[in-house]
């Protein structure tokens, strides 16, 4: 016999609460699952976002890197770029100011020439020999002086071309090294002015008389105030020059020649030519390194 309706009733009962456990226990293994599933989902979207940062911040670090590198190297080329432009201004103005330092010693042993040809018709025979050797010697270093001139003007066009050439980036350098050119001559040429202006100056170009002991005085006085501490610095450097060296000095500083230096000490233009080769000499005895190759002493003390 089957169970009695009210105990049918039970099992049903008992069977629809054992159903809803059921339910309630799978709903919430699926929502358990769920859960485990989004938050699963949710650390690989951290992991992937952290992932995606830590890829954008290298790029980024790279990318600031390369800019970096490029704009230390950018102002590393254009510090040596300036440097080129400075160097090649200062080269320059040396070899414009050699340029014309040789063009005033030609002028002067041209005119040192043409007055020792003129003494000759009055002079013993073995005073010609000493003149005609002295004449020579001017020649020879007038050719010397020439050719130097022709490589210094190559230099000269040289340098201008490769400044011109310079980047468009740098045009205040352009024009600081054309002023600076500008500058220079004009010292020069103001240089050149007070000396010729000064009275004794004057005076000794166009009247050459013997010099007295005063007259050395205002004339070093002279060359010390254009060119600062002159006799100072050279005795200085060469303790063993004479007296006369250091007034020999300042005539050629003032850019006497020869022939005027000679009527100045009252000797020969001989004597003055050996003069000064002995003086090369005391100085190369200081100073070995003191002149360079083929250079006069008449250059040497105009630059130095």
């Amino acid at each position: 016999m089957g169970l009695p309706y009210s105990g049918q009733i039970f099992r049903r009962y008992c069977d629809s609460i054992t159903e809803d456990l059921k339910d309630k226990h799978n709903t919430a293994l699926r929502q358990q699952e769920t859960r485990a599933q989004l938050q699963q989902r949710n650390y690989e979207l951290i992991i992937s976002r952290q992932q995606m940062e830590l890829r954008i911040a290298i790029i980024v670090s790279l990318l600031l890197g390369v800019i970096l590198a490029l704009i230390v190297l950018y102002q590393q080329n254009l510090k040596k770029k300036e440097r080129t432009i400075r160097r090649l201004s200062s080269e320059l103005q040396k070899y414009s100011k050699q340029l014309k330092d040789n063009e005033v010693l030609m002028a002067q042993n041209n005119e040192s020439i043409q007055e020792l040809q003129m003494q000759l018709s009055t002079q013993k025979a073995s005073e010609q020999e000493a003149q005609l050797s002295l004449i020579r010697q001017l020649e020879e270093q007038n050719r010397q002086l020439s050719i130097a001139n022709q490589d210094l003007q190559h230099q000269i066009e040289a340098h201008w071309k490769q400044l011109k050439s310079a980047p468009l980036k740098t045009p205040h350098l352009q024009e600081l090294t054309t002023e600076m050119l500008r500058l220079k001559e004009r010292e020069e040429t103001l240089t050149g002015q007070l000396i010729s202006t000064h009275p004794l100056v004057a005076e000794l170009r166009t009247k050459p008389r013997f010099l007295q002991p005063e007259d050395f005085a205002r004339i070093a006085t002279l060359v010390n105030k254009i060119y600062p501490h002159f006799t100072e610095r050279l005795t200085e450097a060469f303790p063993n020059l004479t007296e006369l060296d250091q007034q020999l000095c300042c005539l050629i500083k003032l850019g006497f020649s020869v022939s005027q230096i000679a009527v100045f000490m009252a000797v020969s233009p001989t004597s003055v030519s050996q003069q000064k080769s002995r003086m090369k000499k005391r100085i190369l005895q200081q100073k070995t390194d003191s002149f360079t190759e083929g250079e006069t002493l008449d250059l040497w003390l105009h630059r130095f």
